[in-house]
């Protein structure tokens, strides 16, 4: 079989990054990428060697050298280049959020549905690091039993919240438990395998007090019950000394947790200062290893005609849940 030939829409950090791991396919290449600025889409065609380069998604989906779709804009244009490579009847892989609104992930669901038997998947990429799906395959083994209760703990360090607070400023970033929490909720209904029902949160902006301006805080803690009669906790924050992703998972027979101390490497120090592991320092250097089995996963997919396990569905369902954490977090701010 001949190379699936991808387009990159969005070549900004994400973008480049997909872009980086497609050419380490053996299965892939990169033959277009497109951006809103032409000097940007030039640059990048003239230091990666790709042929084609756009600055309108309408024009670069209606390639006919183009087999696939790498969405990985902001999530406000996700909408515009998912329904326009459906429309072109381009398999596609969309970054997450899917969308901003879940009128925007329904429409995109339904034209993803409608895209004949091209495929279409959202780069929930935890679902691909190897200690995640060493979890999952143990929970479908029956190692832990049946799973009641999913933990979840995404933390940024301190360091991010001047840009971020920037960002939402300037409308670019949602608020933490649909941003970051967008992930925990994923795979709170991965691994509970239900849909949540009732949710509870608080939290604040207690550093960055200007958050709470925009409806935001730097550090929220939700409890939901899911309709199969389990329990997830995540909690997000934007203060802590390093990137740190925590997962446990406990069930009827055991528990499995995930990364509860985020280690640089197995690399100890033992000084006059004390004991010392470094810390992971930021996502890209945690989640490099899944951001490339995701892909990967995408093209093997594409290849063999197999269905991806995450769906347009579990972008809108994940959405949904994220808005509910957030809704949650804000009426307990009325009372």
């Amino acid at each position: 079989m001949s190379k699936i030939r991808f387009g990159i829409v969005g070549i900004g950090m994400m973008g480049q990054m997909h872009l980086t791991n497609l050419m380490r396919n053996r299965y892939a290449e990169v033959v277009a990428v497109c951006a809103r600025t032409e000097s940007r889409v030039k640059a990048m065609q003239e230091e990666m060697g790709i042929p084609y380069g756009y600055t309108s998604v309408h024009e670069m989906v209606e390639n006919p050298d183009i087999d696939a779709i790498v969405v990985a804009t902001g999530a406000d244009a996700h909408k515009e280049a998912c329904l326009a490579a459906c429309r072109a009847r381009k398999h596609v892989f969309c970054e997450k959020p899917l969308a901003k609104t879940i009128a925007d992930c329904e429409e995109i669901e339904a034209a993803a549905a409608e895209n004949g038997t091209k495929l279409f998947t959202v780069g929930y990429m935890r679902r691909f690091d190897p200690s995640y799906a060493e979890a999952k395959q143990k929970i479908r083994e029956g190692k832990i039993g049946t799973p009641i209760l999913f933990k979840g703990v995404s933390l940024d360090p301190a360091s991010v919240l001047p840009g971020h607070l920037e960002g939402v400023k300037k409308g670019i970033y949602v608020p933490w438990f649909i941003e970051m929490g967008s992930h925990d909720a994923d795979l709170a209904r991965w691994f509970l395998e239900g849909e949540p029902v009732e949710s509870y949160a608080t939290g604040d902006a207690y550093v960055c007090k200007e958050l709470a301006d925009y409806n935001d805080y730097d550090n929220g803690f939700s409890l939901t019950q899911f309709d199969n009669n389990t329990t997830a906790y995540i909690q997000v924050g934007r203060t802590a000394t390093c990137s740190h992703v925590e997962t446990e998972i406990v069930g009827t027979k055991g528990t499995i947790r995930v990364n509860s101390v985020p280690r640089k490497n197995y690399v100890s120090t033992f000084t006059d200062a004390g004991y010392l592991e470094e810390c992971q320092a930021d996502f890209l250097f945690r989640w490099r290893d899944a951001f490339e089995a995701e892909i990967n996963d995408f093209v093997d997919c594409i290849r063999t005609g197999r269905k991806p396990e995450t769906t347009a569905h579990d972008g809108t369902m994940g959405l949904k849940f994220c808005l509910q954490l957030h809704q949650a977090y804000l009426d307990g701010k009325k009372k």
